[in-house]
């Protein structure tokens, strides 16, 4: 289980948030810091927003 680390840039200020006990392949989360779901990628170490159509 991964550690990722990130900031939230729809609500910028507010911190960097750690996301723990991420599975290697990836996994969708609430943020915590906006509440939109973000899909987090342990193996690029990146949390990216993701947007309902």
């Amino acid at each position: 289980m991964a550690v990722v680390k990130a900031t939230c840039d729809r609500r910028p200020g507010r911190g960097t948030i750690t996301f723990t006990g991420v599975d290697s392949d990836g996994e969708l989360r609430e943020c915590p810091s906006c509440g939109c779901e973000v899909a987090v990628d342990p193996e690029a170490d990146a949390v990216m927003h993701v947007e309902a159509r």
